[in-house]
């Protein structure tokens, strides 16, 4: 039993709250890891049924991860403690480093045997959501690894509603502190305990993962494909069985499925839990869930008449194929099945908004949520009122409920941090040789976890597997940076955290 931290302050025996413990963060560490080690058994299953040799790679890692998150959790365990603010926000960063370095082992000692930078890319891409690779020939690969690769990515899905669940409220730049559950017969707002909130996420997030992968099967995948691509539509990461990614199917229904699937894996958890206690429709009455469906349906609407004007593409055609760019787009899950790099730069420039914006807050997506950008346009209507009537009284609202100053505060600084590192991101992978258009587009797409990038080399037809590894190495900062709302990585590194 660890003994408790004291304030340093004299005939104080009070224990500081701000006070940072490495046990308690060593601790969940582990039992993460052990999860890990655990989610290393279906792709050692999936080679031994198909008697590749990857096998031996999975059993290896997986004996080895268990072995070392158990013991570091076993040592560290004091089932007294508790973990504060500045815990959480340690301890959030350091689980998706370690966790990212343990799921790029695989890719190392398997058949691919990816170097360092490259088996990081790849386990942070999936475990983020991104769904950039490095890795081609995956239709050639063994179905151990394809499977990890998915998993990563399912895991990866869930541990972001978690992030959001746990830490936004806290930092007031995400809006999940305005989120009423209003659970009880008699109207009576409360909110349940986290772990029954993260609980009924779990449930619902699998749940649609299983009804994914019957419609996939539905439609013509394979069981495998269908499991796969199921799990990385929900989490809106993008990772497939294929180079072609789900144009390979050549398949309208399959589009039509993912595009369904991937907006309902953009759109907030929590109303999902509403929706199960018997209001379904506070789910379309909410601001966030009917701005983020506008922008989809005003961006299809676009690319369907760019598409029809320049390029005298038939109606429906034009349609499903713009309904499934702009969703794979603003959801970042990064599917492909038509390269809009060919359809000019017009809808370039549409995908990269669409990069920007991401989904919704408490969903899967990267980006810098509908949320926020649904606040700063209020706050510039407010602010054009107030020009026009300097006398005026002007509410800032989000569903009818007035958005704190602390959090239009935090939403513009946020705002401005994710402009800010996009900016310094494009100007570092520049350096290294790319040229503006990629530069920029692998910088928002790593920072909003979308996947593909801009350009002929990196858009959504090609891999990232020919750029320079300082670029890769960016990227994967980006990555992180982006999945775990920028604040969350930079607050640790500021003086003032650890002072007690």
């Amino acid at each position: 039993m660890s003994s408790p931290v004291h304030s340093s302050r004299p005939g104080n025996t009070r224990r500081d709250d701000t006070a940072v413990r490495l046990a308690p963060i060593l601790f969940f560490v582990g039992v993460v890891s052990c999860c890990f080690g655990i989610a290393m058994l279906p792709p050692l299953l999936i080679d031994v049924a198909d008697g590749h040799e990857d096998y031996a790679v999975f059993l290896v890692c997986a004996t080895g991860t268990l072995f070392i998150g158990a013991g570091i959790a076993i040592a560290t365990y004091n089932r007294a403690q508790q973990i504060n603010l500045n815990e959480t926000l340690l301890l959030l960063p350091a689980t998706w480093v370690t966790v990212s370095l343990v799921c790029a082992v695989p890719f190392m000692l398997s058949e691919l045997q990816l170097p360092l930078a490259d088996a990081v890319f790849e386990a942070v891409s999936g475990l983020t959501n991104t769904g950039s690779t490095v890795i081609v020939g995956l239709d050639n690969l063994p179905r151990g690894l394809l499977l990890w690769r998915s998993l990563l990515m399912w895991i990866g899905g869930f541990g972001v509603v978690t992030i959001a669940v746990l830490a936004l409220p806290f930092l007031r730049i995400g809006g999940l502190q305005l989120f009423s559950l209003d659970l009880s017969p008699n109207s009576a707002k409360f909110v349940p305990r986290i772990t029954e909130v993260v609980g009924q996420i779990g449930i619902i997030y699998a749940v649609l993962t299983a009804i994914c992968a019957l419609c996939y099967w539905f439609a013509g995948m394979s069981g495998f494909d269908a499991i796969c691509h199921a799990m990385t539509a929900l989490a809106t990461g993008g990772y497939s069985t294929h180079d072609a990614s789900i144009g390979f199917f050549q398949s309208a229904a399959i589009e039509w499925i993912s595009v369904l699937f991937m907006a309902l894996g953009a759109m907030p958890f929590g109303l999902y839990i509403v929706a199960l206690y018997g209001q379904p429709g506070r789910l379309f009455r909410d601001d966030q869930v009917r701005l983020f469906l506008g922008i989809i349906g005003g961006s299809t609407a676009l690319l369907v008449f760019w598409r029809m004007a320049e390029h005298d593409a038939a109606f429906w055609p034009a349609l499903r194929e713009a309904a499934f760019v702009t969703v794979s787009t603003i959801t970042t899950t990064g599917f492909t099945s038509h390269d809009y790099s060919q359809w000019g730069g017009f809808a370039e420039v549409v995908a990269l908004l669409l990069m920007l914006i991401g989904g919704c807050t408490g969903s899967t997506v990267g980006g810098i949520k509908v949320f926020r950008i649904f606040t700063m346009l209020k706050m510039l209507r407010a602010q054009l009122h107030r020009q026009i009537f300097p006398h005026g009284t002007f509410r800032v609202t989000f569903n009818g409920e007035n958005i704190p100053d602390a959090v239009r505060a935090g939403v513009a600084t946020y705002i401005f941090m994710y402009l800010l590192l996009l900016i310094i991101l494009t100007l570092a992978i520049g350096f290294f040789g790319l040229d503006f258009r990629e530069s920029l587009g692998a910088a928002a797409g790593a920072l909003g976890n979308v996947g593909p990038g801009l350009g002929p080399n990196s858009g959504p037809c090609c891999t990232f597997q020919g750029v320079p590894t300082e670029v890769k190495w960016l990227m994967s900062f980006g990555m992180l940076a982006g999945r775990l709302e920028i604040l969350i990585l930079l607050i640790p590194f500021s003086r003032s955290f650890w002072r007690h």
